[in-house]
């Protein structure tokens, strides 16, 4: 008999998750809405070519619109779900309308979070999530702008090196003591800090905002310290909230995110939840994580289309993700832990290194548990083939740059 899948969340897993499905031959309806008026684009593109070159959403869209309607894929845009009823198994959306489904998955995604100081809400405070929030940011890098970016996560830097290439004058202001300072450790925040200041960035670490001053229009950021900084231009990249709220009124359970395990399966049969939104119970030995990033949402697309098709299949890869600032290119797979050995492969102080968190293992040699390729990527299949297989390694062999990583024995 045919079910109705409904997907809620337009964007790359939610397009994704549709065209899996569509794939693996089911005949079964799908249904994929979204409440933006754009086709399902990836979201990586917007903090760097569409700013720098302008280059518009459909050069990020996934699928052309005749794909949805040739795979029978009913794709329903300007859409928005507003309530979900579990037990009834029906969607409500903004218009009164109820579609009844037979499995759900929600993709809803993440939004960016709200800075919650005085003047947080004048004209020239802005964040960067959707297609129509890079177009409003992009009109307003002009050569000579002054640009401020509160946060100094990837989102943040990436989009201050966006403004430095359009002759923009940068500040970024990070609360805490180093930029990145969630990612591995930390360990990339000086090296980071260096590469900005290089390129004329003014990095302000330890730095908490008051306010936004201005009247109307914002015309500076003032700092805990009293620093006044002048901006015409402030962006707000101080992490993202997961919009749960329809997962959560339906009584499924969350935690800045749907709980989900393995398969994509929240805590409510009949729900699943993919891309941003979701929250895996465990994953590469990192508890309870919710991981924004490219490739997460590939690969939560297929694995919900095979648990609802009722072939399951786990897997527990090592995250991975990326990042581009100037002319460097940054990879980073798993994460790291205090116990965590660093073992370097290079040195800093040259274009092309690597840097492996490992871990001592009591058969002998040691296990990758996190990994930071700069400019290295040609070392990416290698080293994740490394992880996912939980390989031991010989931690001399792995520092040795002069041993190819593809000739390291394997046990």
């Amino acid at each position: 008999m045919t079910q109705r899948i409904i997907i809620v969340g337009a964007g790359q897993s939610g397009a994704r998750t549709a065209a899996a499905l569509r794939k693996s031959g089911t005949d079964d309806d799908i249904v994929l809405i979204g409440d933006e008026s754009e086709l399902p684009y990836e979201r990586p593109p917007l903090s760097k070519d569409a700013l720098i070159n302008g280059a518009q959403a459909k050069s990020a869209t996934i699928f052309p619109r005749d794909y949805y309607a040739g795979n029978r894929i009913d794709l329903r845009v300007d859409t928005r779900v507003v309530s979900i009823d579990s037990a009834a198994r029906n969607v409500v959306l903004a218009d009164a309308a109820s579609l009844a489904y037979d499995h759900l998955v929600l993709a809803t995604g993440a939004r960016a979070r709200r800075l919650e100081v005085p003047g947080a809400d004048l004209d020239g405070v802005v964040t960067l999530r959707t297609a129509q929030d890079s177009a409003r940011l992009a009109a307003r890098l002009t050569p000579g702008a002054r640009v401020v970016v509160l946060g100094g996560g990837f989102l943040g830097l990436e989009v201050a090196a966006s403004a430095v290439q359009l002759k923009c004058a940068v500040t970024v202001v990070e609360a805490g003591p180093v930029l990145l300072g969630r990612i591995l450790g930390g360990f990339m925040g000086d090296h980071l800090a260096r590469l900005h200041r290089a390129h004329g960035v003014d990095i302000r670490t330890d730095a908490r905002v008051k306010m936004i001053q201005g009247q109307g229009t914002a015309h500076a950021v003032e700092l805990d310290d009293g620093t006044v900084l002048p901006a015409d231009t402030v962006v707000v990249s101080i992490g993202a909230t997961a919009n749960d709220e329809l997962a959560r009124a339906a009584g499924v359970e969350c935690n800045d995110g749907v709980l989900v395990d393995a398969h994509a399966r929240s805590s409510v049969p009949g729900i699943y939840a993919v891309g941003d939104v979701a929250r895996q119970r465990e994953r590469w030995a990192l508890n309870a994580v919710r991981l924004e990033s490219w490739e997460n949402a590939e690969l939560q697309a297929q694995t919900v289309a095979r648990t609802i098709l009722g072939v399951p299949e786990a897997t527990d890869l090592a995250p991975w993700f990326w990042t581009d600032q100037y002319d460097e290119n940054i990879q980073i797979l798993g994460g790291r832990a205090p116990e965590d050995t660093l073992v370097m492969r290079g040195d800093m102080a040259e274009r092309s290194w690597c840097a492996f968190f490992v871990r001592d293992d009591s058969a002998g040699g040691a296990r990758i548990h996190g990994a930071l390729l700069m400019n290295a990527g040609r070392e990416r299949r290698i080293v994740k083939q490394l992880m996912d297989n939980r390989q031991l390694v010989d931690t001399a062999l792995l520092a040795d740059p002069a041993h190819p990583l593809k000739n390291l024995p394997r046990t």
